[in-house]
């Protein structure tokens, strides 16, 4: 690495953790978050909770910065509880699960009330010469439904992929910029860049379209708690037009990091090549962040959402019909049709419910990605980064020892055998 009248011991700072100052020191004040941004709500559960999924409860609604990071807690939960080996746990079949979603489901229930009516509106099975024509309905209607179902659950399953992907990729990108500006720019510079990036990482998400991350309840208070801009940084972003509904903010963010180090090298006080590894992964976290936009800019086509809406609400209740046709009344044979209706709505009813999940990983639903996790952890991670530094000893030992070798410095190395030479007597 080539740093300018640099050492690496002589450069640590040793700063504690939680000093919220530590991005802005020198440069100025952090701004003022609102008052209860960081103060969880009541939590919305009980009746209501069994009525309304988490998409209907908070999609429309407007979180604070501290009701999403305790939903970022609970996805955490879930995650790390392993829901594939406890299936038959609260958390491995309701919590976290399609189960209360497919359970609300107005199909469901009309399900069962077609299999009660069919029941009792016909005393006896279908005969033998109908058995044909219902056998042969439902094997079509049942293969059209479960390719369409499941080819969008896979398109839908492939965006939330790539939008994770994405979200990680922007982490790779500040940690790769913040190693380098360790010892490519100076103090004050490094962490002018590194913070630029770390503040233009959430307001990525606060400015898309129908954005959950509110800008006043979470970017904010965000950037208040992590000092990551100053005041007259956030007004002048705010005046040229805010955070809301737009992609131009975080990419203005960029562009200032970027300035500082094309200054920086301009200036004489970075390596050309320094510079050139720090603008590198800035432009590539510009890519990973316009994912979001592009992503949301073209959804899946509703023309085929709506295709797979209209073949479920067709086949579920004729499914249940010709249950009901072709079973014997006995009540053994009423168990297993009820157990296989509930079967296939939990199948199709469950398909369709994660396709729509998946569709939007951007929001408060409880499957949705972590993106406030993922912002949180960057300017604790950078800031270790920043202030590190190696052992005194270990540093003199490798940079302040003479060479070992002609070709590392020939002069240092011949002049260091000279005086050995000298103070031993023995000729060179």
């Amino acid at each position: 690495m080539a740093a300018k009248d640099a050492d690496v011991g002589a450069r640590h700072v040793d700063v504690a953790p939680d000093h919220a100052d530590f991005w802005t020191r020198g440069v100025g004040e952090a701004p003022e978050g609102p008052s209860g941004a960081l103060s969880p709500r009541h939590s919305s559960g009980g009746f209501r909770h069994l009525l309304f999924s988490a998409d209907e409860r908070h999609d429309h609604e407007i979180l604070n910065l501290a009701d999403i990071e305790r939903l970022d807690a609970l996805r955490d939960q879930i995650r790390h509880r392993g829901i594939e080996r406890r299936a038959f746990s609260y958390w491995g079949s309701v919590k976290g699960t399609v189960t209360l979603d497919v359970l609300r489901s107005p199909f469901f229930a009309l399900s069962f009330a077609v299999y009660a009516a069919t029941v009792a509106a016909f005393a006896h099975p279908a005969g033998i010469e109908d058995r044909t024509l219902y056998m042969t309905t439902l094997t079509v209607l049942g293969a059209f439904l479960s390719f369409a179902s499941i080819f969008l659950n896979k398109e839908t399953y492939q965006r939330f992929r790539v939008s994770y992907e994405a979200s990680t990729a922007s982490q790779s990108a500040i940690f790769e910029c913040a190693t380098v500006s360790r010892l490519g720019l100076r103090d004050v510079a490094g962490r002018t860049v590194v913070r630029f990036l770390c503040a233009a990482y959430l307001a990525a998400f606060a400015g898309l379209r129908d954005s959950h991350y509110d800008v006043e309840q979470v970017l904010l208070p965000f950037v208040q708690r992590h000092g990551l801009l100053t005041d007259r940084e956030w007004a002048l972003l705010s005046r040229r037009g805010g955070f809301a509904a737009t992609g131009d903010r975080y990419r203005e963010l960029l562009a200032w990091a970027v300035g500082v180090a094309q200054r920086e090298r301009n200036d004489g006080r970075c390596h050309p090549e320094d510079a050139r590894r720090i603008v590198k992964p800035i432009l590539r976290l510009r890519a990973s962040l316009a994912v979001a936009y592009h992503r949301l800019g073209q959804p899946m086509p509703f023309v085929y959402v709506h295709l797979v809406r209209i073949l479920t609400t067709c086949y579920l209740p004729v499914f249940a019909f010709v249950l009901a046709r072709l079973g014997s009344r006995n009540p053994a044979v009423h168990t297993l049709a009820c157990v296989a209706i509930c079967i296939t709505c939990f199948f199709f009813l469950g398909i369709n419910t994660v396709s729509v999940k998946l569709a939007d990983p951007y929001g408060h639903d409880i499957d949705d990605l972590r993106i406030i996790a993922h912002c949180s952890a960057m300017p604790g991670a950078c800031r270790a980064l920043l202030t590190t530094g190696m052992d005194e000893e270990t540093t003199r030992a490798l940079w302040q020892e003479a060479p070992t070798s002609p070709f590392d410095d020939p002069v240092a190395y011949f002049s260091s055998s000279l005086s050995a030479a000298g103070a031993t007597g023995s000729p060179t």
